[in-house]
């Protein structure tokens, strides 16, 4: 059946694209709003305005979703409809993703491929970029810690889990690996194939879905080489159709009323499920929008809306931090209804503010790329593309080291008995039993355990070895006698020079959060540190 729809969809149609020349410039849209340099009575000529109304929508979705999830984990606010805010993500992401599909189907084909993605890492990395240069400083200067700013991290390369400075980008891991990859498929000469390779694309997600096991199906940072196989996929798989669909007309308006109880439906299964169903029904409603009779900028909720797709981008960079720091500054006595109400706010302002500046950025940069020499794009991608593989290579080592350090430590910690995790005492009693017993010359110590919200809690500690200073350990947790977690090394401790007898001692602090109610009922957790060999120690204040 699929290879029967890729030949329907590989049959000459007439042409009617997504991407639509901007009318003063001839340039075309992208994930983020380039449709936008016109001035905003001309969108709508440009027959994108749905689409920008739409993009606007979904970053509001997405801010929707993290206010509540925000207002639950800082200010220990219910979340009443916990699933549907759930799925708001969900639905916001998958919408994002089906536009950069739909139109990155007509650029990949248009642009050569160098322009391509030139043009897409100008879209991407300058204003992500300038927002963390932003949000770093200014949480330096409140004295609030900001993390995630690794050089893996930066470079959105598929590098596995790690942490992200606005803890949002793993969007954008998605959609710069989208990008190399188009990119690739271009300078091999296959742009053209591109309807009969998303539906084999779609295929491989398909057996992917029902081969790969439950927990791997629907991760949010993948290692590069199950990237391609994740449910996040989809609706970017499915959007890279929709011009050929809607020329062929086989889209039309009518398919975004078949996208509503697809979105139902996802709360009504697992996530990794809901994932298809909700990327199927993004595509739908992007289908519907672009094919439908565009909306005309006349009156101010029409100008309302594409405003805000103009400043998706930014508010969907911004959001998470403002979310943070409105729960800093709101009193600790206001409902988690009015912090929420607050930073949505806040952030719907700054994006307004910021949206200009993003785009006369991408407008000037588009410019000097598109008068650039061959030659001098050909270096620059050149360094790019190696500082991409080189990242994704780093990154993907490291994930399989930890992976398989992990997995160690498990088992090392199952093979002891159940009992031995039911005090301090019968945990040190029956790992010196074993002989697992870490050398005396290791120094660690439990430093803390603090609620961090209402609902989390952060155990914090260290583990240094003078007598090996270059190994590593991992911080487990156990509540009640159950392992409620495992976590590696994330801070460097130069203040433990004391201690530790080294200035540089690397990675050797744990600031690992666990949730409150997993040791709801143990006031006192059993913590150790375990090394890649299965040795242990229980840690103590």
């Amino acid at each position: 059946m699929l290879a029967r729809l890729a030949r329907r969809l590989a049959r000459p149609a007439r042409t009617v694209s997504l991407v639509a020349a901007h009318p003063s410039t001839g340039l075309a849209p992208s994930i983020a709003p380039e449709a936008v340099s016109a001035p905003a009575g001309r969108r709508a000529t440009a027959g994108l305005a749905n689409i920008q109304i739409l993009r606007g929508v979904a970053a509001a979705v997405v801010l929707v979703h993290h206010a509540a999830v925000y207002a639950q984990l800082l200010r220990g606010a219910d979340r009443l409809f916990p699933t549907l805010d759930a799925m708001m993500g969900l639905w916001g992401v998958a919408v994002f993703f089906a536009i950069s599909g739909s139109l990155m189907a007509g650029l990949v084909v248009r642009d050569r491929p160098l322009l391509f993605l030139a043009h897409r890492i100008s879209r991407i990395f300058p204003t992500y970029l300038a927002v963390v240069a932003l949000f770093a400083a200014l949480f330096a200067a409140l004295g609030l810690s900001f993390g995630g700013l690794a050089p893996l991290s930066l470079s959105l390369a598929p590098a596995g889990p790690r942490s992200y400075a606005l803890n949002v980008e793993w969007t954008l891991v998605f959609e710069t690996s989208f990008y190399v990859g188009l990119f690739l498929l271009a300078s091999a000469g296959l742009a053209r194939r591109i309807v009969p390779l998303a539906v084999l694309w779609l295929a491989v997600l398909a057996a992917a879905f029902l081969l790969l096991p439950a927990a791997s199906r629907d991760l949010v940072l993948p290692p590069a080489y199950l990237l391609p196989l994740m449910a996040a996929c989809v609706p970017f798989a499915g959007g890279l159709l929709l011009p050929r669909l809607i020329a062929s007309g086989r889209m039309t308006p009518v398919a975004g009323l078949l996208a509503l109880p697809l979105f139902a439906a996802c709360l009504f299964v697992e996530r990794d499920a809901a994932r298809w169903l909700g990327g199927i029904a993004a595509v739908l409603l992007v289908g519907a929008a672009a094919s439908g009779r565009q909306a005309r900028s006349e009156g101010a909720v029409t100008r309302a809306a594409l405003a805000l797709g103009d400043a998706s981008y930014v508010l969907y960079l911004i959001h998470v931090p403002v979310l943070v720091l409105t729960a800093w500054a709101v009193p600790a006595h206001w409902s988690g209804f009015a912090y929420g109400l607050t930073a949505v706010m806040a952030a719907l302002g700054l994006a307004a503010m910021l949206g200009p500046f993003d785009l006369a950025l991408y407008r000037a940069l588009r410019r000097r790329i598109d008068a650039a020499a061959p030659a001098t794009l050909k270096r620059g991608l050149t360094a790019y593309l190696l500082i991409f593989a080189g990242c994704a290579a780093w990154g993907n080592a490291e994930t399989a080291r930890n992976d398989g350090y992990e997995r160690r430590a498990r088992a090392a910690l199952a093979a002891l008995p159940a009992e031995a995790w039911s005090s301090p005492g019968a945990a040190k009693a029956a790992i010196e039993g074993r002989g697992l017993a870490l050398p005396p010359s290791m120094q660690a110590a439990l430093e803390g355990i603090e609620p961090a919200s209402p609902v989390d809690t952060v155990v914090s500690a260290y583990a240094y070895d003078p007598a090996r200073p270059k190994q590593t350990y991992l911080l487990a947790v156990y509540c009640s006698g159950r392992l409620i977690g495992l976590d590696r090394p994330r801070r460097w401790r130069k203040d433990l020079a004391a201690v530790t007898g080294s200035t540089r001692p690397g990675r050797i602090g744990f600031l690992m959060q666990i949730p409150t109610a997993a040791c709801a009922a143990d006031p006192a957790p059993l913590v150790l540190a375990i090394d890649p060999d299965g040795r242990m120690a229980v840690l103590g204040r």
